[in-house]
């Protein structure tokens, strides 16, 4: 039985020869299996291709996204470290002004506040789980630090309150805190702060426990609150030196005024005169000596530091920084104000 056949004639045009081809029916239908797989499989591929790139532009895009999200909680980061710098100053102010007006600390020995919290923060995004391992810590260790920051944030509103009605039950103490500079600023500048510095004399790191404010000799140097004077004598190191305890009054039923026992002392030395003798009783702004250069100094200034009585406080020996009690050193018109209160 013969092979089934398809003719195809070509007749061409100006009466060109006529061309017949002649194919077997299943070599054709080949063909066009052939043919149909072809564009099949171009069509596929041409998908195929459309979708990749699309994916790889998502992709590209995906990742800078997350890469400004890592910049960005890298920022949040900093800018956490800095507000918990802030925040602990807060806390040694509030424990400093507790001390001052003999209230009970909320703060253990190194500081840190006694309050709980959740073991896992409940403010995380909902693919927390499914996040990265990195980031996973990072957002969790964000969360709980701003956590921790809005249980202090509300405890020191709820501490300064407490302060604040401490103050005005007790403003007569005000007078007893050593709130303004030693000398008449126009007439003098620090020259040395507070901490750790090269020695002049030694050339070696050690801890200076005042401030010096330089100026010519015979300036008035005055004392910065109210207070008794405990030591007026010289000494090696300090020169002519007055110490000064800034011991609250107490007046009785009976009107005596008898003095309880405070919590800071002041020191002025290098003077180049001693005005006032052990025992007296002086009041803020009162001249208790003149600027000099007596005894290891390397030139006309005043040492002025600031320290708790009980020198088992604060820091070497009890000395803290003065600069934190100058009132009249800041720009806040409220400080000022307290300051010239505090003088009527």
């Amino acid at each position: 039985m013969p092979r089934k056949q398809i003719t195809f004639i070509i007749i061409p045009p100006a009466d060109g020869q006529v061309q017949e081809y002649k194919f077997a029916s299943r070599l054709l239908w080949l063909g066009s299996l052939l043919l149909l797989g072809f564009v099949s499989a171009l069509s596929y591929y041409a998908l195929q291709f459309h979708t990749r790139v699309d994916q790889t532009l998502e992709i590209v895009a995906l990742t800078e996204q997350n890469e400004q999200l890592v910049h960005s909680l890298d920022g949040t980061r900093r800018d956490l470290v800095h507000l918990e710098g802030q925040m602990d100053q807060l806390a040694l102010q509030d424990q400093r002004l507790r001390d001052y007006h003999e209230m009970e600390p909320v703060r253990d020995e190194y500081g840190a506040l006694g309050v709980g919290g959740n073991d896992d923060p409940e403010d995380l995004p909902m693919d927390y789980a499914s996040l990265p391992a990195r980031k996973r810590a990072l957002l969790s260790d964000l969360s709980m630090r701003i956590d921790a920051l809005k249980r202090e944030a509300l405890y020191q509103r709820g501490s300064f309150a407490a302060l604040e009605d401490t103050f005005r039950n007790n403003e007569a103490n005000l007078r007893f805190i050593p709130a303004i500079w030693p000398v008449d600023r126009n007439k003098a500048w620090k020259s040395s702060d507070f901490g750790k510095r090269t020695d002049p004399f030694t050339g070696r790191i050690a801890m200076h426990s005042g401030i010096d404010i330089a100026g010519r000799t015979g300036v008035e140097v005055r004392a910065t609150a109210d207070g008794q004077v405990a030591f007026a004598y010289l000494a090696k190191d300090l020169g002519n030196v007055v110490v000064i305890n800034h011991n609250p009054e107490v007046i009785d039923e009976n009107g005596n005024v008898t003095h309880r026992p405070g919590i800071l002392r002041t020191e002025y030395g290098h003077l180049s005169k001693i005005l006032v003798k052990k025992g007296d009783l002086v009041r803020r702004n009162q001249v208790v000596g003149l600027m000099g250069n007596t005894g290891r100094s390397t030139g006309p200034h005043l040492h002025y530091a600031v320290r708790y009585q009980d020198r088992r406080r604060g820091g070497t020996r009890g000395y803290i920084n003065p600069l934190e009690y100058l009132l009249d050193n800041s720009n806040d018109d409220r400080a000022s104000a307290f300051v010239a209160s505090v003088e009527e």
